[in-house]
């Protein structure tokens, strides 16, 4: 969802996650890979966590909030946000296609065999883990709301990686919809 256009050229964009006390780390890697993917294109940004440590604005009321971030000549504020984290346990069957070779014959007893103990053996679990995101943009000056997008992530490889998709995404997403450009291309 996009509502209005801001000039995020001037000043610094401060990206927010907004997750629970047992994910700082998660948290930490989040803002930094958005906050670096945002300085590549050419914007000043900063993780909230390197501006003003883990303890952002933990005790402020919203107006304190927009006051500290106004005194700082923050114009934007870039929000990540875990909305829901679900992990799941699946079975995997056994597959029918992992044969190996030596029941590639014209055999039809080794051949039957195989694939009856493919199909009657056990399979294995897996877990795996979804991670529903929100992200949204806001002009500080006049509190507007400017974009916003929801995604999700499936099993990722770790947290460094989490963090560097999700940054991908949301820059892309960002560069599709003109909220954003790539300063460094048009100033060439």
């Amino acid at each position: 969802m996009i509502l209005e256009p801001i000039n995020l050229e001037t000043g610094r964009i401060v990206v927010v996650a907004i997750l629970k006390e047992e994910d700082k780390s998660l948290c930490k890697q989040m803002e930094n890979h958005l906050a670096a993917d945002l300085c590549n294109l050419g914007y000043d940004a900063i993780s909230s966590i390197e501006l003003y440590g883990f303890k952002t604005i933990e005790g402020l009321d919203e107006k304190q909030i927009v006051s500290k971030l106004m005194k700082d000549d923050i114009p934007a504020v870039l929000t990540i946000v875990l909305l829901s984290k679900q992990k799941e346990k699946n079975h995997v069957p056994k597959s029918m296609f992992d044969l190996e070779e030596r029941y590639n014959t014209n055999d039809f007893s080794i051949y039957y065999t195989a694939i009856h103990n493919k199909i009657y053996e056990e399979g294995y679990y897996v877990n795996n883990t979804n991670y529903f995101w929100e992200s949204n943009l806001f002009s500080v000056s006049d509190q507007k709301f400017i974009y916003s997008v929801q995604t999700q992530s499936f099993n990722p490889f770790n947290k460094a990686s989490l963090a560097h998709e999700y940054g991908k995404l949301i820059i892309d997403d960002m560069l599709k919809n003109n909220i954003i450009k790539d300063i460094h291309k048009s100033r060439e």
